[in-house]
């Protein structure tokens, strides 16, 4: 039986488990069980037991059918993308070879295809919580995990010799080459000034799991009006009303799941445990 939220605690401790973050979804949980019952939103979550080729990679693009629904991913000639046998929680590795900036990316749904929308507009802004589990198994090169408008999984989402993202609508966690083990929170709007929020929000190890994830409350103070989490601790850095607000901010654009990798000359493999998305309607 479910009861309203003001009639339970949810407990919010720490928990570096291989589960979804206690900060972020218990606050999915209050948005979603108010107290008249009514309760609207959806929910995606794909912990990847069950993912597969849908189609074969033709022209560096393939799509992929997992257990939330379809991907389509960029992969360069070196690149690949499967399901780990050695998983039995289940996982999906992206990974390129050693030639020079080879990339993969895997995006949620297709080319056209939207799942999310952070917005300040009245009547359209609504709450959204995003988190992934992702493990990479070495601490060189360039890699994001976040949301990023249609279309983002394609050739130099991350530039050549790492030195920006693409000039896309994005907002999400990342690493480049230059510094790889410090993973940067930041975000963008297409046509404006890349935004990095907060420097070292983590720090990469090879072969250790990290957990990353981000709050959209438009109910929340001004002065944290979207959080960031990574391993369930909430970073002090908050995104402001204002920070929202403002020109360079993706502001109402349609946002899908995205993540994966870039190189140098190294050999980079990283595995994605799960994804999960929410959005109030």
């Amino acid at each position: 039986m479910l009861f309203p939220a003001q009639l339970y605690t949810t407990h919010r401790g720490i928990n570096n488990t291989r589960l979804l973050s206690p900060r972020i979804w218990s606050q999915v949980g209050n948005s979603m069980l108010a107290p008249d019952g009514y309760s609207g939103g959806y929910f995606i979550l794909d912990d990847f037991r069950g993912f597969g080729i849908g189609t074969a990679v033709t022209s560096n693009v393939g799509y992929y059918v997992g257990e939330a629904g379809t991907y389509y991913s960029f992969e360069d000639t070196g690149g690949a993308i499967a399901q780990l046998a050695t998983e039995r929680t289940g996982a999906v590795r992206l990974s390129v070879d050693a030639d020079d900036n080879q990339e993969t990316w895997l995006q949620y749904g297709n080319a056209t295809s939207v799942s999310s929308v952070i917005s300040t507009t009245s009547g359209a802004d609504k709450f959204l919580a995003f988190e992934c589990r992702f493990r990479p198994n070495d601490v060189v090169g360039n890699r994001f995990v976040g949301l990023a408008e249609e279309g983002a999984a394609a050739n130099s989402f991350i530039a050549d010799d790492g030195l920006s993202i693409a000039d896309k609508d994005y907002i999400g966690f990342y690493a480049l080459e230059a510094t790889p083990t410090v993973l940067n929170f930041g975000y963008k709007k297409a046509s404006q000034t890349a935004q990095l929020a907060i420097t070292t929000a983590g720090t990469l190890a090879a072969a250790t799991w990290i957990k990353v994830g981000f709050v959209y409350n438009p109910a929340a103070p001004p002065s944290r009006r979207l959080t960031v989490f990574v391993n369930n601790e909430e970073n002090v850095t908050a995104l402001t009303a204002t920070n929202l607000a403002a020109a360079t901010f993706p502001n109402g654009e349609e946002l899908s799941p995205i993540f994966g990798v870039k190189n140098v000359t190294d050999i980079m493999t990283q595995d994605t445990d799960w994804f999960a998305l929410y959005q109030a309607d």
